[in-house]
């Protein structure tokens, strides 16, 4: 559940000014009144689905929306009718839950002002229940706005044969302007422009990238289940702290709980961090939190290896190996083995475990350095160098991957073994894409995709190498590993039906310029009851 709010801290930092107060809108980037940011659905169940806009008073004052639910895109045939209510108190966004829609249908919905202006006409899609013979959904993540144009989203939007969007973080990213990027591209800026920390500050960086219209166009395209990741918070975010949260900026529990208003305001998540959402009897989404429940710190490798070969071998045999160390916190391992259980006893073909992190391991290959510039800088070739040391000692350089979390990592496959389930794992933050295989004692387990970023820069922004040859290397290193690109943006689809799970990923040619051009893309297949992929 949501972490309980101590109402007298959170009043009386806004009272000091740690968590400014709301306002209705800012102009700058979108309109000053009206709707300002499309519609939006999301966090659909069966026959019911939450609908969402913002909309801003000339005068700051509370509004009463009037919601209407269509079979038609013309709304001539409405089916339901609701109210919500936007106001000062969530910075001018609504959302209602809807009830009482047919199962797995297309519905039409709209929103409409007590002056009679109307919000865009937005789609969206209820649960299937019983028998479903096909499913496919868009994957996304890592959109970091300055860096480029949303063009991903476009090309997504654009589909007609996409169920939903599953969203695996990185919707926002908490860092002020002139800080990653260094430089903003033109078009592409962002509110406010110092580092978020106050409520505040989350609501207008989401309203920034809100502003976008392919962003707009594809929340009003199709229902969306987003899970945050570290940046909706900050940098490298853990249970209770950040990296990039000093302790000049305030409490990390009142920021925390700004990042979560904030988050619920705009993305519509569900009361509950983790969730499961059942796609007739064909697929069932169990979305975990792998940043805030329950995640212990991350290890510092780095100071291990400054120490030579005793640091080395002090981290590997010690609390980097210990039983007890988590990601998930032990009451969301206990409720994920309880509910991949039981939607593999209710006939559940396929379970897909959406998450925010990369679960398999990666190792530096010994000649990495040739993969740098000439120009690289000492930072680049340090944190290179210290890979290589890890490989050579078994050790992956990721500690904020599942790689830091091991025995986690060995508990969650075997409640996915334990369960007899077929799984497919999905990740994104690592800006780039990768194709994994998992094992347990020498049995297949899941297969892992990992999406690469809509805008984040990867792997290509240090190394200079061609990918190919980056791509070689590591598949040489990293066992598991059987495919990867680590150079280009987009997104993944997954197609399900009854006998295979088929992963698409769709790279675009640019994101220097708004296009929805694509390059030459992969797949991968994984047949029912294997629990591994093979590319085709």
């Amino acid at each position: 559940m949501r972490p309980a709010i101590d109402r007298r801290a959170f009043l009386s930092a806004t009272a000091a000014g740690l968590i400014l107060p709301a306002r209705p809108a800012l102009a700058r980037l979108w309109p000053a009144s009206g709707f300002t940011h499309g519609v939006a659905s999301g966090h659909p169940g069966p026959g019911e689905v939450t609908l969402w806009t913002r909309h801003a008073s000339v005068v700051g004052q509370a509004a009463t929306l009037k919601v209407e639910v269509a079979e038609d895109e013309g709304m001539m045939r409405v089916i339901a009718r609701a109210e919500a209510v936007a106001g000062p108190e969530s910075w001018g966004t609504a959302q209602v839950r809807v009830k009482g829609l047919p199962d797995g249908k297309w519905l039409w919905y709209r929103f409409t002002a007590p002056d009679g202006t109307r919000s865009m006409v937005g789609r969206t899609k209820t649960l299937p229940a019983g028998k479903l013979d096909q499913l496919k959904l868009g994957v996304v993540s890592c959109s970091n706005r300055p860096f480029g144009h949303f063009n991903a989203y476009a090309h997504l939007a654009a589909r007609d044969d996409i169920d939903a969007v599953i969203h695996l973080g990185d919707y926002i990213y908490e860092y002020p302007v002139g800080n990653y990027p260094a430089q903003v591209m033109p078009g592409r800026e962002i509110l406010p422009a110092n580092e978020i920390i106050m409520i505040d500050d989350y609501r207008q960086r989401y309203a920034s990238y809100r502003s976008d219209p392919a962003l707009q166009a594809l929340h009003a395209r199709a229902p969306m289940i987003a899970i945050w990741d570290d940046h909706e918070f900050a940098n490298d975010a853990w249970m209770n702290g950040a990296e990039n949260h000093q302790p000049n900026e305030g409490d990390w529990g009142l920021r925390k709980m700004a990042a979560l208003k904030a988050h619920h305001e705009w993305l519509m998540t569900p009361d509950r961090f983790w969730n499961r959402y059942d796609f007739g009897d064909l697929v069932s989404v169990m979305t975990l939190d792998t940043r805030i429940s329950g995640r212990d710190k991350q290890l510092n490798l780095n100071a291990a290896l400054r120490n030579g070969a005793d640091g080395i071998k002090q981290f590997a045999g010690g609390e980097w190996q210990r039983p007890q160390r988590t990601l998930l916190g032990a009451d969301q391992e206990a409720w994920f083995a309880s509910e991949i259980a039981a939607s593999v006893k209710s006939g559940q073909r396929w379970q897909l475990v959406a998450q925010q992190v990369v679960m398999g391991d990666l190792f530096t290959p010994k000649n990495a350095v040739e993969w740098l510039g000439a120009d690289a800088d000492a930072r680049a070739q340090a944190y290179v160098k210290a890979g290589i040391a890890a490989a050579q000692a078994g050790i992956p350089g990721a500690q904020d991957m599942w790689s830091g979390y091991p025995q986690a990592r060995r508990r969650l496959l075997k409640a996915m073994q334990d369960a007899g389930a077929n799984p497919i794992v999905i990740a994104g933050d690592s800006h780039n894409a990768w194709a994994f295989n998992h094992g347990l004692d020498g049995k297949p387990v899941a297969a892992e995709f990992g999406v690469q970023s809509v805008t984040s820069p990867g792997y290509e922004s240090a190394l200079k190498a061609d990918p190919a040859v980056i791509r070689a290397g590591l598949l040489q290193s990293s066992p598991g590993l059987t495919w990867c690109d680590t150079s280009r943006r987009g997104y993944l689809t997954l197609s399900f039906n009854r006998a295979e799970t088929r992963c698409d990923w769709v790279f675009m040619d640019t994101i220097a310029a708004a296009s929805t051009a694509t390059g030459a893309g992969q797949a991968a297949v994984v047949k029912h009851g294997k629990r591994q992929m093979t590319l085709v």
